[in-house]
């Protein structure tokens, strides 16, 4: 049964998370991340990616864009387990926790790969990402033999640290 990918959008009763990755020489960035179909798919919603500014200025600026998208309430984020102060501080920015991830790197990475495996029930991956998250599927390019550490990533990072944290219900 093939399904057209213009069925799936944000749903305003759903969880909504953030995946964030601080950018060690920069940039900055955030995915609006979204479990649908009973935590069956995961659909990436929307990115901010951002170079140059500091932790703080991204913090107003995440909270900024999420009001401005209409988004609802978010239910956690998870972010960059090497800074407890720049998770404490989005926390307060947000009003929400932001957790490290519990699972490491290698995890995270390999969810990643297996979320993005098409599946042939249907054909279409776990993983959906809306064509406005441009730099997270510029990233994904050669995700499946991708070595950690080299190349862009951030916004790959991102993802890796919410399918690190986030726990399927």
């Amino acid at each position: 049964m093939s399904r057209n990918l213009a069925v799936f959008g944000y749903n305003p009763d759903g969880e909504l998370y953030l995946g964030i990755d601080f950018g060690y020489r920069n940039p900055f960035a955030c995915l609006w991340i979204q479990p649908i179909e009973g935590g069956e798919r995961v659909l990436v919603l929307d990115e901010y990616y951002q170079r140059y500014r500091t932790t703080l200025e991204n913090g107003k600026a995440i909270l900024a864009h999420h009001q401005a998208s209409g988004y609802g309430p978010l239910t956690y984020a998870f972010a960059d387990p090497s800074d407890p102060d720049k998770r404490a501080m989005l926390s307060e920015i947000l009003g929400i926790e932001v957790k490290a991830p519990r699972r490491p790197v290698e995890v995270g990475q390999e969810l990643v790969r297996q979320w993005l495996r098409v599946r042939p029930e249907d054909g279409l991956p776990g993983l959906l990402i809306h064509h406005r998250c441009k730099n997270l599927i510029r990233e994904l390019k050669g995700y499946m033999v991708h070595e950690p550490g080299k190349g862009e990533h951030h916004a790959l990072d991102a993802l890796r640290y919410f399918f690190g944290g986030w726990e399927r219900t």
